[in-house]
C-alpha cells in the first residue's frame, strides 16, 4: 500500500508559487540591499536565502516522493 496520498501531487503546485514569491523577495532585497544595511536590517536577505532553499528542498521532496508512488 503506498503511503503517498493526493496531497503530495497538491502540494507541488503551492511549493512552485511559495518558492517563486522567495526569490522575487531575494530580488527585490539584494536590488535594495543599501537601504537594508542603513536601516541595520540586511539579515533580511538571509531569511529570503533560506526560505528559497527550503522551499527547494520541499519541492525537491515531494516530487521524489511523487515519482516514488507512481513506480509502486
Amino acid at each position: 500500500m503506498s503511503r503517498a496520498t493526493t496531497s503530495d501531487t497538491d502540494g507541488i503546485l503551492p511549493g512552485v508559487v511559495g518558492t517563486a514569491l522567495w526569490v522575487l523577495a531575494l530580488v527585490v532585497l539584494v536590488a535594495s540591499s543599501g537601504r537594508l544595511e542603513e536601516a541595520g536590517v540586511s539579515w533580511w536577505i538571509g531569511v529570503a536565502v533560506c526560505g528559497l532553499v527550503s522551499g527547494l528542498g520541499g519541492l525537491a521532496f515531494l516530487t521524489w516522493r511523487k515519482r516514488r508512488a507512481s513506480q509502486t
